[in-house]
């Protein structure tokens, strides 16, 4: 079966618009905004568009296969099947320029199986491997046994010591710190016990936004002295989406830091506090601030259970990063620098309908 000819209509494909915004951008006819104009021309450089280098792939009949490696896409409150998403839409989008992709699902609890799956990649690293960075001290030492020639992509997160063609994340820092502004707007009038909830303490990028969300409070304090100081406790449950667990350390924590008038959940799991809050009654002057638009958030969201979510858009970054590997391993075309997705906020009034559906 012969691949689909790359046209223009590839291209307007990946780029997420018509054959007509990519025929104007081609012929500078105007008509198109700049960030799509941008956009286009992008994708038209990094591959090369021109007749005759397409004549020269399909003549060729190169086929690339690459490897996605993530955590199962049931953990973290099914966080990763959004990037899952992401990476699938790359894949249909790259398919007509001889691409394929290997999916590799890993336990994030499971470091033998982890291990083992690592030893696999540097045996059979295919042509580029896309890889959310969890467990970094696992991930570096088989890395460094890969071929240097080999292009790898991150999402998700970056690893200090590596050396991928293209990192797409989140800036954890500064998300931490805004999540500290929409906190200090929803919890009692700016006043009472915070508590920062961290499931996995391992984790750099939670770390960081732990320390961002400390921060804004610092700078709060000091540039505007509050009547009664926020108090900030970090507490750690690794253990967080078992329910036996998630009850045990809830019921802990509130009984003994009485007067919580909000809680940050780091990662994904803010809809677990807040269905514990309102089964409890306890919800009303207690905000919940947590992270990204799996299912259970946005229906806690809409329920009231969570005041905001922070989505640092995960599929979008897994798509990016699939896209900027093939760059990479097709045209030599590799941007090393760390590039940050955009931030959004959700409140209960601007779920977006797709979410709702």
């Amino acid at each position: 079966m012969e691949p689909e000819r790359i046209t223009v209509k590839g291209i307007a494909r990946l780029a997420g618009v018509s054959i007509g915004t990519v025929d104007r951008v081609l012929h500078d006819r105007g008509g198109v905004s700049p960030e799509t104009k941008r956009r286009v021309d992008g994708i038209i450089a990094s591959l090369g568009y021109e007749p005759n280098f397409i004549a020269r792939q399909l003549s060729l009949n190169k086929t690339y296969t690459f490897r996605a490696v993530l955590p199962r896409v049931d953990q973290d409150s099914g966080y990763w099947s959004l990037c899952l998403a992401g990476i699938r839409r790359a894949e249909r989008d790259l398919a007509p320029f001889g691409t394929k992709l290997r999916i590799d699902e890993f336990d994030r609890y499971d470091r033998d199986a982890y291990r083992a799956l690592l030893e696999d990649l540097v045996a059979d690293p295919c042509d580029g491997l896309l890889i959310a960075p969890v467990l970094p001290e696992e991930l570096l030492p088989a890395l460094a046994r890969l071929d240097a020639a080999l292009p790898y992509a991150f999402f998700d997160a970056d690893a200090p010591g590596a050396s991928p063609v293209a990192t797409i994340s989140q800036n954890a820092f500064r998300g931490g710190y805004l999540a500290g502004r929409m906190m200090s707007l929803l919890s009692s009038g700016g006043s009472g016990q915070l508590v920062a909830v961290s499931a996995h303490a391992g984790d750099r990028h939670i770390g960081l936004r732990i320390e961002g969300f400390e921060a804004f409070f610092h700078d709060a304090a000091s540039l505007s002295p509050p009547s009664a100081p926020r108090t900030i406790e970090v507490a750690e449950c690794p253990e967080l989406e078992e329910p036996e667990d998630c009850d045990r350390f809830l019921s802990l924590l509130f009984r003994e830091l009485p007067g919580i008038s909000g809680v940050l959940v780091a990662n994904s799991s803010g809809h677990l506090v807040g269905d514990w809050l309102a089964s409890r009654g306890q919800k009303r002057g207690c905000a919940v601030v947590s992270w990204d638009m799996v299912p259970a958030n946005v229906r806690a969201l809409r329920e009231g259970k969570i005041d905001c979510v922070l989505s640092q858009r995960p599929a979008e970054q897994a798509r990016e990063g699939l896209e900027r590997l093939f760059r990479a391993a097709v045209r030599g075309d590799a941007d090393a620098s760390l590039a940050y997705i955009p931030l959004e906020v959700y409140f209960s009034e601007n779920i977006p309908e797709q979410e709702e559906r």
